[in-house]
């Protein structure tokens, strides 16, 4: 599939789980390690304005949602610039271990 010259690419937080250093938003979202790591990017890369290139990508959409789930409910642990929107849901239990898994993939 070829990508246009307008490929938002990013540099990754999440590096180690990825195993690359930077990604298009297109690369992330068609593929299916890209879709799972995805909200736990946008919850410790606040170097993305993740709320503009919602409007380019509404699939990223639901994974913004899920990333403000995950903040909220672990905001304590997570250093951003700009807070994420506070959202009262609880987190899915299969999403705790995986929110440990990328915590500990930043050191």
């Amino acid at each position: 599939m070829p990508h246009s010259t307008t490929d938002h690419i990013i540099e990754l937080k999440l590096k180690k789980l990825y195993h690359k250093d930077k990604a298009s938003i297109e690369e992330l979202l068609n593929s299916r390690a890209g879709r799972n790591l995805l909200p736990y990017e946008i919850v410790f890369n606040d170097q993305v304005d993740w709320e503009k290139l919602k409007d380019s990508f509404p699939e990223l959409s639901e994974y913004y949602h899920k990333a403000c789930v995950i903040y909220s409910n672990y905001r304590y642990l997570i250093r951003r610039n700009k807070p994420l929107p506070t959202v009262k849901e609880k987190m899915k239990q299969e999403d705790v271990g995986k929110f440990f898994e990328a915590l500990r993939a930043l050191e």
